[in-house]
């Protein structure tokens, strides 16, 4: 029925920092923008909407009867129209293309464009574009796709078909080779740098492992039964298996040795369980939100009444403590007392014998103009932009990566990094002075990418 958002900076789970009234019930988070610091989701009803977490506000995106809603970044928000359209709703203003068929799903890139799809006869039909332009840069006909679940893995885009699994690059929306499975597909997770695709088979007690660089079958793990639905955490280490059975729990399998190591009790949701930030996994026990440490499974903290809310979990720095100094108050001199020139700012008596508080000039003042950034002020220094490809766990797999990315003469280099006490093996080029060039060299790779700032 809606409410109040809030925001909490984890662990401290009892005291938010950031509350905006006025929420409509979410049906699901579409993506956040931690530039503008917004988060889109749609409503119970399907509607597009966003939370400001600067403004603290919620917005409508669009009163439009939208369907097949999506969003990559939080900020540009796509979705269908009754008659087939495609729009894309932005904060700054809409967009509106009409593809040559109607449109019945939308897939948005890191890079800003946009891979639409559409039946035509017994086959599916795409075509790549790049917002606000209206032209078409690619178009592809797969047959034999299904209504089976689809996903996107790195720079590969899988449908679901009749004898497996088919797709394309989304560069340039040319075929992949098709991927025959041992069953059917019920469920498609990509590991968060597209490396791997896990797919659960219906009715069967395994989950089949897809390397989308070799475009083959990579491998099986075993679960007790069957699996109808997949999630892995943020940094591809653990993936959460919902029981085929209706049973209110989850396996999690350690993504590294393919091992099961357990289950845990929950009910799953649109939104739990979900991996934090800090090595848990929050679960959804009966009224509460049961916070689990991944490798024991023991339960680490609870928040009672925590299954009435939507949970959602994101990394930002914009919740930052207010400065002291902003809250001091004003001290202005005695409201009826006229100075002398010659005594402004000096000292007076009082009846106690203490010096009263300097007196203030009434005469006029001449503002300075407003400088935004005073050469003697304080500034956030930047290192530059980095453009980042993938985000890999072993150090070989990572230099395999970055030995096939060359672009202008510069070759990709291997980054080691920690997440949660995990080695992390990032492939970036950089640093560059800004943020628009870090993006042509991304956009110029043709690969999936994202930019992030490193500051000093």
């Amino acid at each position: 029925m809606g409410g109040t958002a809030r925001a909490y900076v984890y662990p401290r789970l009892d005291s938010a920092v950031w509350t905006a009234g006025g929420s409509p019930p979410v049906g699901r988070v579409l993506g956040f923008d931690p530039e503008g610091g917004l988060v889109a989701f749609t409503d119970d009803k399907g509607q597009p909407r966003r939370l400001d977490l600067r403004m603290g506000e919620v917005r409508s995106a669009s009163t439009a009867k939208l369907g097949a809603v999506a969003s990559v970044d939080g900020n540009e928000i796509y979705g269908i129209t009754a008659d087939g359209a495609v729009t894309r709703l932005t904060p700054s203003g809409d967009w509106r293309f009409k593809p040559p068929q109607p449109a019945q799903s939308l897939y948005p890139q890191a890079d800003g464009a946009l891979i639409i799809s559409g039946p035509i006869g017994t086959a599916t039909h795409l075509w790549l574009i790049r917002p606000t332009d209206d032209n078409i840069l690619d178009s592809a006909s797969l047959a034999g796709v299904t209504r089976g679940p689809r996903a996107q893995a790195g720079d590969r885009l899988y449908f679901t078909s009749v004898n497996g699994l088919t797709g394309v690059k989304t560069r340039d929306l040319s075929p992949l080779k098709q991927i025959r499975l041992p069953g059917v597909a019920q469920a498609l997770a990509p590991t968060p740098s597209g490396d791997r695709m896990y797919i659960a088979l219906r009715e069967s007690p395994r989950i089949v492992i897809l390397d989308r660089y070799s475009e083959s079958l990579a491998g099986t793990i075993d679960i007790p039964t069957a699996a109808i639905d997949l999630r892995v955490d943020p940094v591809g280490e653990l993936l959460l298996a919902k029981p085929a059975d209706g049973a209110d729990s989850a396996w999690v399998i350690a993504i590294g040795t393919g091992r099961l190591i357990g289950s845990v009790a929950t009910r799953w949701t649109a939104d739990l369980p979900s991996f934090s930030l800090a090595s848990t996994i929050a679960t959804l026990r009966g009224a509460d939100v049961v916070f689990v440490d991944e490798t024991s499974l023991n339960p680490v903290r609870t928040v009672a009444g925590g299954a009435k809310d939507y949970w959602y979990f994101l990394s930002w720095n914009g919740f930052r403590p207010r400065g002291a100094s902003l809250d001091q108050p004003v001290t202005f001199g005695p409201p009826d007392t006229a100075a002398r020139p010659d005594t402004v700012g000096a000292p007076a008596a009082t009846d106690s014998g203490r010096p009263a508080p300097p007196l203030r000039d009434a005469s006029p003042t001449v503002l300075p103009p407003v400088v935004l950034s005073p050469p003697s002020a304080p500034q956030r220094t930047s290192a530059g932009f980095v453009v980042s490809f993938a985000a890999v766990l072993t150090e070989q797999r990572a230099r395999e990566i970055a030995a096939g990315i060359e672009i202008g003469g510069a070759h990709a280099r291997v980054i080691a990094t920690q997440s949660g006490g995990t080695p992390i093996y990032r492939v970036v080029l950089g640093p560059y002075a800004t943020k628009d060039e870090a993006d042509r060299i991304g956009r110029d790779s043709k690969r999936q990418y994202w930019v992030y700032e490193q500051g000093s």
